[in-house]
């Protein structure tokens, strides 16, 4: 079984700034012992999909709430017009809502993370932000502070069985702003035909990965797929320096939210990145490989190994079966565990729609859609879907493999609202040691001379 503890009961801290709690909502009072066990059944049940009128424009200003049809607009940075799983699950997860619910339809625009994180203030100013929107966990402060967010209604304090604590979603006033949509944490990556043709074992510390890397890049592959572009908010390297920090136990901010990892377990992960480039390791294209041209490498069998995100996995394995994925390698210090990260759901500012906004929210985190999504790889975030009969069928042992392993090894963490300036300072320092030869330590002080810019 998979045991989730029930979200916002705090049981653990590693440190000042990590939140551990795994729990009820902070108005809960549950006793340390409680515990939330989540059947693992399966049995696919997809209701026949209504074909949604999906418009790919921008959002214009939300008529006022009335008895008549709703329109929603809505971003997201998935293109349901796409093949791959996670797509199609969220074209059927929509033309189901759209089917229940005649009187709102959705109108999705496809917007990537770097244009909603330029263009929501600005349409938040404006009057037009749209009514729903998909936002990475690290930058919900941000957007936050940033004003695009309206605070979710009463309704939402009804759902209480989030599988990690929702109170750091919260905006400048400590209202919640936003609910998970999927989980998910870092993995190793690998391609097993290489390592085989190279004589090599999967790696199980960062050092081993220097030395299995430096071998695949020696038989002609790219012995470690990373990249030092900005133009996805650094996704990559960002995403595997926020599942490092965690492993090494490191806060990035202070209280006083100044970005303060330049110590020695922070410059444990710039020093890894110098060891691979003196090992001529990473990609010959590195400084402007994005977290898509690795993937891309990964599943063409040009790339050894990559640290990424477990939603991949389930794709990994439709495109190239000789991929597979493992716990992260161990640091010097700490252990495998990374950083619980995902997508949330959130209002947008000034919204005449809440009330519609909002069901299609608890829709698309609720049960019946949780489980369409995880048929795509992604990690659903209520106990409840967890009783859909979809995850007692063998189809689900890919996705019940990631659920726990999202569970047992990551944990959440509380951010600042510097993500972006912290995420384009490690592409930046990253460019620095890759064309320039700078230290590990030079790349980690000035990832955080970056982030702490005024």
């Amino acid at each position: 079984m998979i045991n989730w503890l029930i979200p916002g009961h705090s049981v653990a801290r590693h440190s000042a700034g990590r939140r551990l709690e795994y729990g009820m909502l902070p108005h809960q009072q549950p006793s340390k012992q409680e515990r939330f066990m989540i059947k693992k059944r399966w049995g696919l049940a997809v209701a026949t999909a209504v074909v949604a009128s999906l418009a790919l424009s921008g959002c214009s200003p939300s008529a006022p709430e009335s008895e008549g049809p709703v329109t929603l607009n809505y971003w997201d940075f998935l293109d349901p017009s796409q093949a791959n799983p996670r797509s199609k699950a969220l074209k059927e997860n929509v033309a189901n809502f759209e089917a229940a619910n005649p009187d709102i339809k959705i109108n999705l625009s496809v917007v990537s993370l770097g244009d909603m994180l330029n263009r929501l203030p600005q349409a938040a100013a404006a009057g037009q932000a749209p009514d729903v929107f998909k936002m990475y966990t690290p930058v919900v402060p941000q957007m936050a502070s940033a004003g695009v967010y309206s605070p979710l209604p009463d309704a939402a304090s009804k759902v209480t069985d989030w599988l990690r604590p929702t109170d750091t979603l919260v905006g400048p006033d400590g209202k919640q702003v936003a609910v998970p949509y999927e989980y998910r944490t870092c993995a190793l990556y690998y391609n097993q035909k290489i390592l085989s043709q190279i004589g090599a074992t999967v790696p199980t510390t960062y050092d081993e990965v220097v030395d299995v890397a430096r071998k695949a890049a020696a038989a002609g592959f790219t012995g470690f797929g990373t990249g030092f572009s900005d133009t996805d908010n650094s996704a990559i390297i960002s995403t595997f320096f926020n599942c490092f920090m965690t492993q090494v136990d490191q806060e990035m901010w202070n209280k006083d939210g100044q970005a303060d990892f330049a110590t020695a377990k922070g410059e444990e992960f710039g020093n890894f990145l110098a060891k691979l480039r003196d090992a001529k390791a990473l990609g010959s294209n590195v400084v402007s490989d994005t977290y898509g041209t690795v993937a891309d490498g990964m599943a063409s069998g040009t790339v050894a190994m990559a640290i990424m995100g477990t939603e991949r996995a389930v794709s990994y394995a439709s495109q190239n079966p000789d991929l597979k994925w493992t716990a992260l390698p161990k640091a010097s210090t700490g252990d495998t565990t990374g950083t619980t990260i995902g997508w949330t759901l959130g209002i947008g500012n000034g919204s005449k729609h809440t009330e519609a906004a909002w069901k299609f929210i608890e829709y698309m985190t609720g049960p019946e859609a949780g489980a369409l999504m995880a048929t795509g790889g992604e990690v659903p975030t209520r106990a409840g879907t967890y009783e859909q009969p979809f995850f007692s069928s063998p189809e689900a042992k890919t996705v019940n493999d990631i659920a726990a392993y999202v569970k047992s090894n990551s944990e959440p963490r509380t951010y600042s609202n510097t993500w972006t300036a912290l995420a384009t300072g490690l592409s930046q320092a990253g460019q620095k040691l890759a064309l320039n030869g700078s230290s590990g330590s030079d790349f980690i002080r000035s990832a955080q001379d970056a982030a702490n810019k005024k």
